[in-house]
């Protein structure tokens, strides 16, 4: 289904849910496997979200930290910063304890 087609049905469906006119259209197993899903949607939305707001605070973190050690920063390490994953920004964390430069950071 293309993109905005999905966005207005997903819209309409959550719409009945909420209206309570969803119980008229399933019965309570079909009832029961939307509740399922839209329960896991919200699990994994929600872990999605830790997630990225884990990576941003830890990218904050060291921004600051690096900015402390070594002065201003480039901009290019913020745009590095931002388009890391968590994994990378830890790394880059533990390799700023031993570095003596900033360009060590990053290698």
């Amino acid at each position: 289904m293309p993109e905005p087609y999905e966005r207005r049905y997903v819209q309409e469906v959550i719409r009945l849910a909420k209206g309570g006119e969803m119980k008229k259209l399933f019965n309570p197993l079909e009832q029961m496997l939307i509740n399922d899903g839209i329960k896991i949607g919200l699990e994994q939305g929600l872990e999605r979200g830790l997630e990225q707001g884990r990576k941003e605070g830890a990218a904050a973190l060291l921004e600051r930290l690096l900015a402390q050690r070594f002065g201003p920063l480039p901009k290019t390490v913020s745009n590095k910063l931002a388009k890391a994953d968590l994994a990378q920004v830890q790394a880059w964390t533990d390799a700023m304890a031993s570095a003596q430069s900033l360009k060590q950071v990053f290698k």
